[in-house]
């Protein structure tokens, strides 16, 4: 990072500074008046300080406007307001016969910069926000229903609606997690999503969104990276997007990332009520999408899958399943009636070799296993080995090696693995190309290199590699690449 840029950055923390001060000293002032206190020696010392800390807020909110990041009016208002700032301290320090008629106006002036400065970091209306929230319902008259005849069923029921996904779904999410950073006062990498025009543009590193495809646009991968990495949005200490607002996101893309009204039949089984007032078709992803790296739609996945998931298990004893949720491991049946389990520990904070153990009283049953942020070792993929239903995966960011991909061989139905983040090299690869069934890997920021994934094509053409953005390097077991 450039010195001027790390001086910009420090402008959100000294900003605070003449803020208190100033206002300390018009509150000491007050005081003096109504209580006949001597206070001009404090009040001296607040003015001087407030307003040499104000300076050095406008220096570094002048360093912070060069990232091109901000709309140019908004910054205009903010930078001279607040230039105003401080010339008023200045004055009312030196000028004590007019101190009081001075420091009102420094004040004022303080306030109109602060309220500027608010539009910039979290948008325009951001103090009349719950007045400008965009309605999310379809109002009843946009449906319309009939009756088909089939001659060979009874009459099936037909939904002819009006769906405007973009305008009723996006745009209310989009407004209230994204625009403080991506709108027309802030342009955080030259990217702005509060119209059409600037989100099929896309910003400084590329187009964000292509088109039926969640999986190749940024702006629905980057919402399911861990939320340390540096390119998760929201960035970390933001309010993140929930679970069903993420799947909005992606079913909008892949059903082709429309700006416009649209009007479809569905019959009622395909039908399924998100909220009281806004009814939406029954095409919302798993979620596992949603827990993990995004799931590639790979049609011998799914048939696979099927074929897996209709080999009947037996049912799962309810006090095994209490263990699992009173040590955080959250688990969930599949659906569908299957009695196959999705097993996450997001939210163990304290891991323990033992917990994996425990795993094995669902070892019939557990299908998906995501371990992400986990201090899982070689010695743990050795118990995973014991789990012969497990189909999916995830390993992001643990403490595997190249060994213990040679374990994993023995998983006969695996066919995701997620290895985003990890130690693997080249001499991993090799071991990938033995895994009997399979189909999806990632190796996002990963040590393998370009030669290896080229290798590992020729051996396994069928196979799907994803790499997000990884830039190759040649591996280097010194460090991690982060």
């Amino acid at each position: 990072m450039l010195p001027t840029e790390f001086i910009g950055h420090l402008h959100p923390l000294i900003v605070h500074l003449p803020i208190g001060i100033l206002i300390f000293a018009y509150v000491m002032m007050i005081l003096q008046q109504f209580r006949k206190i001597e206070m001009n020696a404090a009040i001296d010392l607040a003015l001087l300080l407030g307003t040499f800390s104000s300076i050095i807020a406008c220096i570094a909110g002048w360093f912070l406007a060069q990232s091109g990041d901000y709309e140019t009016d908004a910054i205009f208002k903010h930078q001279w307001t607040s230039i105003g700032t401080a010339i008023l301290g200045i004055l009312a320090y030196f000028f004590k016969n007019y101190r009081r008629i001075l420091a009102t106006a420094t004040i004022i002036c303080l306030t109109i910069a602060g309220h500027f400065g608010g539009n910039l970091t979290h948008g325009e209306d951001y103090l009349f926000a719950s007045q400008n929230k965009v309605s999310t319902t379809i109002d009843s008259t946009q449906m319309a229903s009939f009756d088909i005849l089939d001659t060979t069923k009874a009459n099936i029921q037909v939904t002819a609606r009006k769906s405007f996904i973009y305008r009723d779904k996006i745009v209310p999410i989009l407004k209230t997690k994204c625009y403080n950073c991506h709108s027309a006062s802030k342009k955080k990498s030259g990217l702005r999503l509060d119209s059409e025009d600037f989100i099929k543009k896309g910003g400084k590193n590329g187009l964000i969104v292509s088109v039926g495809n969640p999986n190749k646009s940024t702006l629905f991968t980057h919402l399911i990276l861990p939320e340390d990495d540096d390119k998760h949005m929201p960035p970390k200490g933001k309010t993140q997007l929930t679970r069903n607002e993420i799947s909005s996101i992606y079913s909008w893309i892949k059903k082709g990332a429309s700006f416009v009204e649209e009007i479809e039949n569905v019959s009622d089984e395909n039908i399924s009520v998100q909220t009281p007032n806004l009814v939406i078709p029954n095409t919302q992803i798993t979620s596992e999408i949603i827990t993990n790296i995004p799931t590639i739609e790979n049609e011998s996945i799914k048939i696979n899958e099927s074929k897996l998931l209709t080999k009947n298990v037996e049912t799962v004893n309810s006090t095994v399943l209490e263990k699992l949720k009173q040590q955080h491991i959250r688990v969930a049946y599949l659906g569908n009636g299957s009695n196959y389990i999705a097993a996450n520990f997001v939210n163990v904070r304290n891991y323990q070799p033992s917990l994996l153990a425990d795993l094995e009283n669902i070892n019939n049953q557990l299908f998906s296993l995501r371990l992400s942020n986990q201090p899982i070792n070689d010695d743990a993929v050795k118990k995973i080995t014991n789990f012969k239903n497990l189909s999916r995966l995830n390993l992001e960011n643990t403490d595997i090696s190249d060994v213990g991909l040679e374990y994993l061989k023995a998983l006969p139905n695996l066919e995701q693995l997620n290895l985003y983040g990890t130690n693997i090299t080249d001499k991993g690869l090799e071991a990938l190309s033995k895994y009997p069934n399979l189909k999806v890997v990632y190796l996002w920021q990963t040590k393998v290199s370009k030669s290896g994934i080229e290798q590992l094509k020729r051996t396994l053409p069928k196979l799907q590699i994803e790499t997000g953005e990884f830039q190759f390097a040649k591996p280097d077991t010194n460090k991690h690449i982060k």
